[in-house]
């Protein structure tokens, strides 16, 4: 059983097996880097405890979760930083504008609300004066009934103009006998 003494040593507690791991990726990829060319990755690969997803630090540093812990990957570039602090200030312009007309349209709704309250307003009393004027015309001329004149008031009820449209019944007749009531109104006995 000497294969197995390597486990139950202190030391191997120690090791971090995530860490072992991605030192041995790093290797490998570094190896097959330089194969084709390219330079090495960065050899000050830090490993950062309790950070849950894939984002960028105040440092500028993405760092990538791997299950166990995090890895810093690379640092921002400056030209990043920089595009990326001009778009903070664009969105936070344009979340001012924003605001700002957002409350100028509130206003100039509310100013047209207003006016048009106050044009509803005009209209209204307008109407009432003339139902009110209408109304002691009308009160006035019944109040002022005198015998011979059931006709004429029948006359003024209705609308004698020659408009004939093809939807409604030929009421020429019935027009020539009211009209012919009201020059010649029939005697009572």
């Amino acid at each position: 059983m000497d294969g197995f003494d390597a486990f139950d040593s202190p030391a191997a507690a120690e090791i971090d097996p995530a860490a072992e791991f991605l030192a041995q990726e790093q290797e490998d990829l570094a190896e097959l880097g330089e194969d084709m060319g390219f330079n090495s990755p960065p050899q000050d690969i830090e490993v950062v405890q309790n950070m849950d997803f894939f984002s960028s630090n105040e440092n500028g540093m993405e760092t990538l979760t791997n299950g166990m812990g995090n890895i810093n990957v690379r640092e921002e570039p400056e030209s990043i930083k920089k595009w990326k602090i001009e778009q903070e200030e664009k969105l936070k312009l344009k979340d001012e504008n924003e605001e700002k007309k957002r409350k100028e349209l509130k206003e100039q709704a509310k100013q047209e609300l207003n006016d048009w309250y106050k044009h509803y307003e005009e209209q209204l009393q307008k109407t009432k004066e003339n139902n009110r004027s209408a109304e002691e015309t009308f009160v006035s001329e019944i109040n002022d009934i005198q015998p011979g004149t059931e006709w004429e008031r029948v006359a003024k009820q209705c609308d004698f103009s020659a408009k004939n449209t093809r939807n409604t019944k030929d009421v020429s007749r019935m027009r020539g006998i009211l009209l012919q009531l009201k020059q010649n109104p029939p005697t009572r006995e």
